[in-house]
C-alpha cells in the first residue's frame, strides 16, 4: 500500500509492508493520506525534527545489483549530522575510483531517508546530485544539522 504523507518539508510517498520498505520518494503528488504504517509515522517524526533510527527497517533491494546493495548498506551507516563523499563510499565498499558509479547507484535509491543518500556529497564541497532535487537535499541536511540554516 502506498501512502502519501504531508510532512513539514513537503509530501512523500511511502510504500511498505510491516518492516519491509519498498519505496520512499520525496515530492509526491496526489492527495495526502494519514500516516498509518510504522515507517510513515517514523518519517513524520523525523521530518518534525526528532531523532529517528531507521536501522530496524529492511529495504527491499531484490531488484538491485550487488554493487548497488553494497553502496546502500554503506550509506545506511552514515550517522545523522555527518556527511560522506561519493569517493569515501566507493573506498568503503572496496571500489576506489568508483565514485561516479556510487553516485549513479544513489540516483536509483528506492528509499530516501531510510537509505540516507542526502548525506553523500561531492568531494569538492558541493552538494552533488539528488534525485529529489537539491532543495530537498539542502532541507534534509539542515534538518539534521549538517548545513547551517
Amino acid at each position: 500500500m502506498t501512502e502519501i504523507v504531508e510532512t513539514p518539508l513537503g509530501r512523500i510517498a511511502v510504500s511498505a509492508s510491516r518492516s519491509l520498505v519498498n519505496e520512499v520518494h520525496l515530492g509526491a503528488r496526489g492527495p495526502a493520506t494519514p500516516a498509518r504504517s510504522p515507517i510513515a509515522k517514523d518519517l513524520l517524526r523525523y521530518f518534525s525534527g526528532e531523532a529517528v533510527n531507521f536501522g530496524g527497517y529492511e529495504v527491499d533491494l531484490s531488484r538491485f545489483t550487488e554493487f548497488q546493495r553494497r553502496v546502500y548498506e554503506a550509506t545506511r551507516r552514515i550517522p545523522a549530522g555527518e556527511l560522506r563523499t561519493y569517493g569515501e563510499i566507493a573506498r568503503d565498499i572496496g571500489k576506489p575510483g568508483a565514485s561516479r558509479a556510487v553516485g549513479n547507484a544513489l540516483g536509483q535509491n528506492p528509499a530516501c531517508i531510510v537509505i540516507p543518500c542526502h548525506r553523500v556529497v561531492a568531494s569538492g564541497g558541493g552538494l552533488g546530485g539528488f534525485t529529489g532535487g537539491l532543495e530537498w537535499k539542502r532541507r534534509l541536511l539542515r534538518l539534521e544539522g549538517s548545513l547551517p540554516r
